[in-house]
């Protein structure tokens, strides 16, 4: 994903039986779904040259010092002119640029006669190749942020040019590794699909092109390096494969699929407006996940009757502090209005785990799925917890905004919520009371749901960490992300006693994640 030497690439995907028959295919995992019919072509980059002697201490820490401003003024413009994912990537970046660690060992080796940029390379590219080296797939996908911030300083120091080549149009991308940055820069008008031979699906790479919507499939492994420029391929970054020269019948039937959902699209789009019903006629709500005010901007224009989760994580991570009521209330403010009047259900921050904040001090876990994260982090900071539901119930109009509760096992859970959020809505003085609802996530809560429903408001099945938690695999893991089924006989059975243990009290419940064959959350 970077200049720097080659490490091992993560496992690919265990393949089912069913697509390790496909002849021609390579396999992968899934980084953001679509399908795509072009050429393949190789973007590899160059590596940046340095001097290793510098030209004396005070010449030396003077161009760190201005290349340091000049990196930090661009991407605060970037900042100004991003949203959503892009634009918390891109803070990170700003952060990372800040850290004492980077800039003192950096100075530590000028002053050992280095020059600026050989100091640079040699301070952050060892902590970025140690994290690729540890068994926490996650946190080596964050290492891919220090060698992209490693590149843009030395292109500022060496006044190289960083653009991403122009490609021919329907070009399907090929990489031995890509830094987020690459993303950004990508001509959407030409990449229509990208395939990297490493990565991992919860990269930032991955979260950028599921933005944007660019077809992508990651950790394709040596297989991939073999492709020539110009090769034939069919992208189908959904099924988890790309098939390399596939004849003409196989090419036309892709193509025949892809303006068949171009079709569905302007179809669907047309009639965005409509209520959501099932081909027998029952009406269901069709709600949207959200992510950011970019999100529910294009969740109503495609006809999403409200959300059934907004991800507030957005606000938590990638930064040093927590954010403030005030700043939290501005943003939730600001999707409910985007949502004009639509409900908006807002899930309490879920984070340890897979996402964990740099200023909570969380204690190093051997299975961090299995410890604090979710609403267990909420209840060991209470204060964190009490100034988000505060946030919440700020937002106008009253009543919008529901809370929904993440990773819960117990009612005691729920309890302590309830009471922080009836405390909080006496102070703020508001008529009504507020519900609160659940996700059920862990098999304890799916098979407890008719305890749960007893004394919450609504329930809402994250298809997501149930399956990963039923069939015990990591769905971040990408030697057994194929693997993950959501339509297992075992997850199945737990939603269907999830919702059974719903209407005993009466409780709709939602389903959510990116469970097929619909990937919006649905009340039922």
């Amino acid at each position: 994903m970077d200049e720097a030497a080659p490490a091992p690439a993560p496992a690919p995907a265990a393949a089912s039986p069913a697509r390790a028959a496909i002849d021609g295919a390579l396999l992968g995992v899934t980084a953001a779904p679509g399908l795509a019919v072009g050429k393949a072509r190789w973007f590899r980059h160059a590596e940046i040259a340095v001097p290793e002697q510098g030209q004396g201490i005070a010449v030396e820490n003077e161009r760190f010092a201005s290349a340091i401003r000049t990196l930090a003024a661009r991407l605060a413009e970037q900042t100004r002119h991003s949203a959503g994912a892009q634009k918390a990537i891109v803070e990170a970046h700003a952060a990372m640029l800040d850290d004492p660690v980077l800039r003192d060992g950096t100075q530590a080796q000028i002053a050992a006669g280095k020059s600026a940029g050989h100091a640079w390379r040699a301070t952050i590219r060892p902590l970025a190749d140690a994290l690729r080296a540890g068994s926490d797939a996650r946190l080596a996908e964050r290492a891919d942020d220090m060698l992209d911030l490693e590149r843009q300083l030395l292109a500022v120091l060496e006044g190289v040019e960083t653009t991403v080549p122009v490609f021919p149009h329907e070009t399907i991308l090929l990489a031995d590794d890509l830094l987020p940055s690459d993303i950004l820069a990508l001509d959407r008008a030409t990449v229509i699909g990208l395939c990297v031979a490493r990565g991992g699906p919860t990269s930032h790479v991955a979260i950028l092109a599921a933005t944007i919507g660019l077809p992508a499939l990651v950790a394709v492994g040596p297989a991939l390096a073999p492709l020539a420029d110009g090769t034939p391929v069919i992208l189908e970054a959904s099924e988890g494969l790309m098939r390399v020269d596939p004849d003409a019948d196989t090419l036309v039937a892709a193509q025949v699929r892809l303006a068949q959902a171009e079709m569905r699209r302007a179809d669907m789009l047309a009639r965005a407006g409509e209520l959501c019903r099932m081909a027998d006629g029952t009406r269901i709500e069709a709600f949207a996940n959200l992510g950011s005010i970019g999100d529910a901007r294009l969740a109503r224009d495609n006809g999403a009757e409200g959300s059934g989760l907004l991800r507030t994580e957005f606000l938590f991570l990638e930064r040093e502090s927590a954010p403030s009521v005030a700043e939290q209330t501005t943003d939730y403010q600001a999707i409910a209005d985007a949502l004009d009047g639509r409900p908006l259900i807002v899930r309490l921050l879920d984070i340890g785990g897979d996402k964990p904040a740099p200023y909570l001090p969380m204690d190093a876990e051997e299975n961090p799925a299995l410890g604090l994260r979710g609403i267990r982090v909420g209840l060991a900071y209470p204060q964190m917890l009490e100034d988000q539901v505060r946030a919440i119930l700020s937002v106008r109009p009253t009543g919008q905004c529901r809370i929904m509760v993440p990773m819960i096992a117990s009612l005691d859970e729920l309890r302590a919520v309830r009471a922080a959020v009836d405390r909080i809505a006496a102070e703020l003085d508001l008529p009504d009371r507020v519900p609160v609802g659940v996700m059920i996530e862990t098999p304890a809560a799916a098979v407890t749901a008719d305890l749960i429903a007893s004394e919450a408001d609504f329930l809402s099945v994250g298809t997501n960490d149930l399956t990963q938690y039923t069939l015990a695999m990591d769905r971040g893991n990408p030697a057994v992300a194929a693997g993950i089924d959501g339509l297992h006989p075992a997850v199945l059975r737990l939603i269907a006693q999830t919702c059974k243990g719903g209407a005993v009290h009466g409780r709709w419940t939602g389903v959510c994640g990116g469970w097929p064959p619909n990937r919006l959350p649905c009340r039922s």
